[in-house]
């Protein structure tokens, strides 16, 4: 299993074999011997199955709203100031 987990390491650490045909990712996989069933995987491009055979089990992802540049809250505060202003005359 570390060879998958270094494998993957060091394709996002080099461009080029990120950007790497089928072919020559294959011959990649196989000089890392990385598990058939993965290297099918990562072939393919099939994350789900990449990450069910590395870490089974549930995955949670969280998402954080980004905080807001301070020229979006003008604006924001302004669009909100004519909402009320339209609410109030109807």
């Amino acid at each position: 299993m570390s060879n998958v987990i270094d494998f993957l390491e060091r394709m996002g650490a080099d461009a080029t074999l990120r950007a790497a045909g089928t072919e020559a990712l294959a011959h990649e996989l196989i000089a890392s011997a990385v598990d058939a069933g993965l290297a099918a995987a990562i072939l393919a491009g099939d994350d789900a199955v990449l990450r069910d055979r590395l870490a089974p089990g549930k995955f949670y992802g969280i998402q954080l709203d980004r905080e807001k540049d301070p020229e979006e809250e003008r604006e924001d505060d302004a669009e909100e100031s004519s909402v009320r202003f339209t609410q109030r005359q109807a």
